[in-house]
């Protein structure tokens, strides 16, 4: 694995796996649009070859003389095929043998968000991941713990999640990224901890996470805490704070905006 990912933030555990991942895109299936920039190259006939051409707004080019071809949402083999058959009807080769590869992509973006140092688009070139994508956003140290794929095509509002640290590891399966996904990094979600812990103060949530491991990251009971005196303050949405007693072995799960007050010993 590169040294980038070792070198991100420490990621939180397992918040649940991703759905299926769809098959990885290539150079050979990547759909041209317009701003794209494209090699036409007919094997023999350097005259009929074109380097550089731009895809116009409307998805179509002028190739050379002969008239303009649609390149839109078609692949690099598809567009070929379309210059061949031009050539071949306006009688300047009975049999031409067509390539097209594109030299500039440009046409297909993704949208990064979020706890990320880079929140903007970036261009998709046919072969890139989601892990690629993130290593060039950046995670800041207020990342969460997962990280969400929004996709809007075929079907609008498609979600993919995945757990940050599986990422950063390398050990997710890659998943490739296609025009107009957002990706989606959220701020870790934190509960908060008061009285006699030696650290007090806002903690991160992990899925699970209980009483007695949000102590451990505030960095534990103080001399003067009462380990028998814990308790949680929930706002479970009905307006009116809860309370909710801990019991000894301190194995209450804690939620997101939950507050932890250990009180301190009475001597």
């Amino acid at each position: 694995m590169t040294t980038w990912v070792l070198a991100l933030m420490l990621a939180a555990p397992v918040l649940q796996a991703a759905p299926k991942v769809p098959p990885a895109p290539t150079a050979s299936s990547y759909k041209v649009g317009p701003q794209d920039r494209l090699n036409i190259n007919v094997l023999g006939i350097t005259e009929f070859s074109a380097q550089n051409v731009l895809v116009d707004s409307d998805g179509k080019f002028d190739y050379l003389n002969f008239g303009r071809v649609d390149a839109k949402d078609k692949t690099p083999r598809e567009i070929a095929a379309a210059v061949r058959t031009l050539l071949i009807e306006r009688k300047q080769h009975n049999d031409p043998t067509v390539t097209v590869d594109v030299a500039e992509y440009r046409s297909q973006m993704v949208y990064v968000s979020g706890a990320v140092r880079e929140t903007r688009s970036y261009r998709v070139t046919g072969s890139e991941t989601l892990i690629s994508v993130l290593a060039s956003a950046g995670f800041l140290p207020s990342s969460g713990s997962y990280v969400e794929v929004i996709r809007n095509k075929p079907v609008p509002g498609t979600k993919f999640r995945f757990e940050r640290k599986a990422l950063e590891m390398g050990t997710a399966e890659p998943f490739p990224l296609q025009d107009g996904d957002s990706i989606v990094v959220p701020e870790a979600e934190k509960a908060y901890v008061r009285g006699e812990v030696k650290s007090p103060g806002a903690i991160e949530v992990t899925p699970g996470m209980t009483v007695l491991q949000l102590i451990t990251s505030a960095g534990d009971f103080t001399d003067r805490a009462s380990k028998s005196s814990v308790k949680i303050i929930r706002n479970d949405g009905s307006g009116k704070p809860r309370e909710i007693k801990v019991p000894k072995d301190l194995s209450t799960t804690v939620l997101p905006g939950d507050t932890v007050v250990v009180g301190k010993r009475i001597f």
